[in-house]
């Protein structure tokens, strides 16, 4: 095998990132889709915090945000709002499923145009709420994630092909460090 050669200080050696296909039809929320909603399920451990609920509960020990009055969550509030709750209540999460709407015309779909708004603001504060090793679920267009920056390392990467016009769904997989 062929190796480039180290230069400067050696660099350390990650595992492989775990990648999984799906290709499920498009649904309106994202834990509709079986085979994700079983993914997902598999990857969280311990406390789950799912920033985003929407209607579907999954079969883990989750603590359910929703914006929406309509949603089964444990808190309806925006989800600033609920990671400053937490910060005072010092309450802790293993795993944290961050999947908001993605596109504008979701937002006006599901959350009557409300905006996330601030990603990288929300990253940010949700450091004081993760347990020293927790695992961060990203569902987007992009796999930018919380980053090295942040502490994180990426360990995995889901790919959802809904078929069609839609475009693929990523979900990046990361852990603090």
């Amino acid at each position: 095998h062929l190796r480039p050669p180290v230069t400067g200080t050696a660099k350390k050696r990650h595992p492989l990132m775990e990648f999984k296909y799906f290709h499920q039809p498009p649904k309106k929320y994202t834990f509709e889709m079986p085979q994700v909603r079983k993914w997902v399920e598999y990857q969280c451990s311990g406390v789950v915090l799912n920033l985003f609920a929407g209607p579907t509960k999954l079969s883990v020990n989750e603590v359910r945000v929703d914006k929406d009055e309509k949603m089964p969550a444990d808190y309806h509030m925006d989800c600033r709002g609920f990671v400053e709750y937490a910060t005072q209540e010092k309450m802790k999460f293993d795993s944290v499923i961050i999947d908001p709407p993605y596109t504008w015309r979701k937002s006006k779909e599901m959350y009557n145009g409300n905006m996330i708004g601030q990603l990288p603001r929300l990253k940010d504060e949700l450091i004081s709420i993760l347990s020293k090793q927790a695992k961060i679920l990203h569902f987007g267009y992009d796999t930018v994630g919380m980053g090295a920056k942040r502490g994180f390392e990426k360990i995995g990467i889901a790919l959802i092909c809904h078929g069609g016009d839609s475009k693929d769904t990523m979900c990046l997989v990361e852990r603090k460090t």
